[in-house]
Parts: C-alpha cells; sequence; structure tokens
C-alpha cells in the first residue's frame, strides 16, 4: 500500500511539473477557434440620392464591399455602411442568411454576434418588373473581371408618379446578403436600397429612379481584385 502511494504522490508532481512548465514558456494547452477569411472581391457601387440633404451620409458617393467568391461570404465594413455603423469593425453575410457582426463598444470591448435572416425564394421576377429593350454593358474597366451584360425592365407605380428604370445582369453570386443587409436589426445601414424580391444570382447593376419629384442614382462602377483579411475569433 505504501508503495502504490508513492507512486501516486509522484505521478501528482509530474503533471504539476507539465502544467507549471506550459505556464511559464507559453504552451497552449488547447486550441483556440479562429477562423481566417481571405476576401478577394472588391465592388463598387457609385450612388446619388437627391431626397437626402448634401450634408448627410448617403447624399452622394462609393460604396465598397468585399466577397470571398468559394464561400460566397460577403463583408461590409465602414467603407459600405459609413458613420451609421461606427461601433462595427466588420459585418459579414453569408449566403444561408447568417450575418456576423464584430463591434466594439464604448470601452474598447470586442463583441461577436449572430444573426440569422429568412431570405425569399424568388425563382423569377415578380410581375411588376417589366422587360424592356435597351441593354447595357457593366464593368468595362479591365480589372481582371468579365463584363456584364444588363437588360432594362421598368417599374411603374399605379397611384404616383414615381417612375424606376433598372439594369439587371446574371452573375455566379448569390447577392441576397446584400440585399437583406438592411433588414438587420442593428443601426449600421448601407446608403442604398437594394430590392429584396430579385433571385439570389441576379445582380443589380444600375438603377434611376424618380421618387417624390427627386433623382435616385445607382450604378456598379468596377469589380476589382483585392486582399482583405478578417480573423474571428471565437470562445
Amino acid at each position: 500500500m505504501a508503495q502504490k502511494k508513492i507512486i501516486f504522490i509522484d505521478k501528482m508532481k509530474l503533471i504539476f511539473s507539465i502544467f507549471f512548465l506550459g505556464f511559464c514558456f507559453g504552451i497552449e494547452t488547447h486550441k483556440s477557434n479562429s477562423q481566417k477569411i481571405k476576401f478577394t472581391e472588391a465592388w463598387v457601387w457609385e450612388y446619388h440620392n437627391e431626397n437626402i440633404a448634401k450634408d448627410e451620409f448617403g447624399h452622394k458617393g462609393e460604396m465598397v464591399i468585399y466577397h470571398e467568391p468559394k464561400q460566397d461570404y460577403w463583408l461590409f465594413t465602414v467603407e459600405a455602411y459609413g458613420v451609421s455603423g461606427e461601433m462595427f469593425d466588420w459585418i459579414i453575410g453569408k449566403p444561408e442568411g447568417t450575418f456576423l457582426m464584430y463591434a466594439s463598444d464604448e470601452f474598447g470591448r470586442k463583441t461577436i454576434r449572430e444573426e440569422k435572416l429568412e431570405f425569399s425564394d424568388h425563382k423569377t421576377f415578380p410581375k411588376h418588373y417589366k422587360p424592356a429593350k435597351i441593354r447595357k454593358v457593366f464593368n468595362q474597366n479591365n480589372l481582371g473581371f468579365p463584363k456584364i451584360d444588363g437588360k432594362e425592365f421598368k417599374v411603374d407605380y399605379l397611384k404616383t408618379e414615381d417612375r424606376t428604370s433598372l439594369f439587371i445582369g446574371d452573375y455566379k453570386a448569390d447577392f441576397l446578403p446584400l440585399y437583406f443587409f438592411n433588414h438587420l436589426n442593428t443601426e449600421a445601414k448601407l446608403p442604398v436600397r437594394f430590392p429584396i424580391d430579385f433571385p439570389h444570382a441576379k445582380l443589380l447593376l444600375e438603377e434611376n429612379s424618380t421618387v417624390n419629384k427627386a433623382k435616385i442614382w445607382l450604378r456598379l462602377k468596377e469589380i476589382s481584385h483585392t486582399e482583405y483579411f478578417i480573423d474571428i475569433k471565437t470562445p
């Protein structure tokens, strides 16, 4: 019995020594949950909204949203939502409707939370989008991505004088995280209003609208290569 007790004590000393060495020399005793994502595409839209005052965010400018094409993730930063989301370092939108939001509070503490939206599953355009005859080519800046053919659709409103002309194209990506972004329960908002009744792979290339006699204009300027790294660390 005495011999077994000595062996047990020696084992405890060994375990304590391993723990102490790990503490002193920085040996990791557990794996941290970390996911690094590299966004390789920068999508740039230009916009102008006469319904918003000239000195306010959303009146006129450019909006940049980053894309990771393999997983079809979209990255939103201050280059997209501007001053409306000052507390957010970034927001990632996934094609199944999950959004990850990384924020800093007034004390500098970092938090990450998740919100899930239910995306609509439109297979075709609703009937109020009327095909027109005009076609235009977008993304002609020769930055390593193909040109995109856009077909015009018109929307007429029955009880108002508002008018909308849209150019819409096909692209191998899911744009619903962009289109539904402003439906998140958060202060961060895009300065433009995307449609939420498009099929998921239909890309809004340009919009020209008259709303309350004011002009609203939106256009895809270009797609370019980039490298934007995000490190998602969870407890």
